[in-house]
């Protein structure tokens, strides 16, 4: 999205916060709120790839997250610009902390879409989860005998439904809609209940968020 903030400007454009306020879950003195943690952190207004990997490397020191992050980083920025700018921002972080079912499983498909052609292939998919085993595999939470080539061709054959080789949108969102696994696993979250549609809940009104562009 491009536009710098300027290292002067602390209050959020009139326009970006009438775009947020309707595009998030987050509440106008949130989004403030926000805005001022963005602009005190990063003062030109963008995240870098480079600095955002800087970030999380502080979170993951032994690097086996590079990898999955590089393409978190590819989701957040929408217009490929090469950084993430304010409104990509929220917009990723409204959706991972509150967003609906369906905006989860957009964002992830965004995440396993990695050539951004609208279509998932089996290697985009084995490429994600290979990212994923990569980062968590140490702590317990891969809950799969299957080597992450085969978890992706298991996955992918069942949401296939046509057998085209490809996954569209909507039958990526289908089939995690329809099993609970497949969505913790493909989204990141951990519900242990049916998906239905709907809010999972607001942010307290006062929250500002923690996150950092580093020091």
């Amino acid at each position: 999205m491009g536009n710098k903030i300027g290292k002067k400007q602390a209050k959020i454009p009139d326009e970006d916060l009438d775009f947020l306020a309707t595009k998030t879950n987050f509440s106008r003195k949130q989004i403030k709120d926000w805005y001022k943690a963005f602009t005190r952190d990063c003062p030109e207004g963008e995240i870098t790839r480079g600095k955002f990997l800087e970030i999380y490397a502080q979170l993951f020191p032994d690097g086996k997250a590079k990898s999955f992050y590089n393409h978190l980083f590819r989701t957040f920025d929408v217009d490929n610009s090469g950084k993430i700018d304010f409104k990509e921002f929220l917009l990723a972080i409204s959706i991972t902390q509150d967003g609906k079912p369906e905006e989860k499983l957009d964002l992830a498909f965004r995440l396993y879409d990695i050539d951004r052609n609208g279509a998932i292939e089996e290697e985009e998919m084995s490429e994600i989860i290979k990212a994923i085993y990569l980062m968590v595999d140490d702590e317990g939470e891969i809950q799969s005998d299957l080597p992450p080539d085969n978890r992706a061709r298991s996955i992918f054959q069942k949401m296939d439904t046509n057998s085209d080789g490809v996954l569209t949108k909507e039958e990526f969102i289908k089939g995690c809609m329809n099993d609970i696994s497949l969505y913790n696993m493909l989204t990141g979250t951990n519900s242990e209940d049916k998906i239905e549609n709907g809010d999972e809940g607001n942010e307290d009104e006062n929250s500002e968020g923690e996150y950092s562009c580093g020091d």
